[in-house]
């Protein structure tokens, strides 16, 4: 029987991904300040990988197995095939040629490859495409002309159809400065892993981050876990994916906020025991709690900043009465001044480490503690 995936892809890639050279170049995406922690998760997780060059929001490796596993990481926000990098470029619109000229010579047969053997094909005749661009520096020429030259060279020489709204390929480009970055994504929304992520509320947290605040807490089996403002879900389901656990607790003073993070814990099919309380009064024994992940409200989204005020006292005098000696905290906050006076009231808690992201803009604080 005939192949319809084959029509998607020109001859030259219908390979088995067998040939495909050993430690191809990949790059991921993450959340700016918790590099180390994606990488963690990477060197951990995947076999023959290499480090090649750590960025702000972006990790370069090598890897040499089945791509298909890069797909299940989950600290990071997306990953690329790395299909080249230019550099020397300068301010001038000279440079458009110069990108022009690079892109032309590029040869996409590992790359395509890769993708077609991870995704494989929906039985149209052409391969769709868009390419997404980002430019830091200073130019004379516009971000979208440099993308418009990649465009035209994939279309020219590798018969690509343009296609902004579902394509099959998404090619990024990044200028900085006098570099130009070129990748293929590899991950891609339809088996990307917020799938369980069915019901929003605001100032929900980005799965990537809430995943890495798991790993930030040392996740253990015999953990006995709470997220006391769970909003969505979303930190307890991570939890709940991380690693085995004894039981997560996550509740929120809202019902409607309980319902939301009911039916995202529906679909994550994962054990997670959902509770509508308030938060100053937690309806959980003394010292039982090894470990709180909790991302405390911004005064932004929700809340207030006066608000907080009372609300952090609070919340800061009832974690201390659950969580065991030694139990541990990672808390996310851009309060950070009022964060440093609440705990300052407190001998038994010690700030083990403060890192500091970048939430789409916003500056914003992971507090790891450690109590006594």
């Amino acid at each position: 029987m005939r192949d319809e995936r084959n029509l998607l892809y020109p001859h030259f890639i219908l390979h088995s991904m067998k040939n495909i050279m050993p430690n191809t170049k990949y790059y991921a995406i993450t959340i700016p300040g918790l590099e180390d922690v994606s990488w963690q998760e990477i060197e951990t997780k995947l076999d023959d990988v290499q480090l090649i060059k750590e960025e702000k929001g972006r990790l370069s490796f090598t890897y040499s197995e089945d791509p298909s596993e890069l797909l299940k990481l989950r600290s990071v926000e997306n990953v690329f095939i790395h299909i080249g990098t230019i550099q020397g470029l300068t301010r001038s619109r000279n440079s458009l040629g110069d990108i022009f000229r690079y892109v032309t010579k590029l040869d996409l047969d590992i790359p395509l490859r890769i993708h077609k053997d991870v995704h494989g094909g929906k039985g149209k005749k052409k391969l769709t495409f868009r390419v997404f661009s980002t430019m830091t520096g200073r130019h004379n020429f516009r971000r979208i002309d440099a993308q418009s030259t990649v465009e035209k060279v994939l279309k020219d020489k590798y018969d690509l159809k343009f296609d902004l709204e579902k394509p099959i390929l998404e090619f990024r480009l990044d200028l900085e400065d006098d570099t130009a970055l070129l990748g293929l994504r590899l991950t891609d929304d339809r088996i990307h892993k917020l799938t369980y992520k069915t019901s929003h509320v605001p100032g929900s947290l980005k799965q990537a981050v809430a995943y890495c605040m798991t790993m930030l807490s040392d996740p253990d089996p015999s953990d006995i876990f709470v997220d006391p403002m769970c909003g969505a879900g979303t930190i307890a389901i991570e939890r709940a994916y991380a690693y085995r656990y004894q039981r997560i607790i996550a509740g929120d003073v809202q019902k409607s906020i309980i319902e939301s993070a009911k039916d995202n814990v529906k679909s994550s099919h994962r054990a997670i025991d959902l509770m509508l309380w308030d938060v100053s009064s937690l309806p959980i024994q003394d010292h039982t709690v090894d470990k709180v992940i909790c991302n405390l409200p911004f005064g932004k989204q929700t809340g207030s900043q006066a608000e907080n005020q009372y609300l952090y006292t609070a919340f800061f005098r009832e974690i201390r009465r659950i969580i065991k000696s030694k139990g541990k905290g990672i808390l996310l906050t851009t309060e950070r001044d009022l964060m440093n006076e609440v705990i300052s009231k407190y001998s038994s808690v010690n700030i083990k480490r403060k890192l500091r992201i970048d939430l789409s803009g916003l500056k914003a604080y992971i507090y790891i503690l450690n109590f006594r």
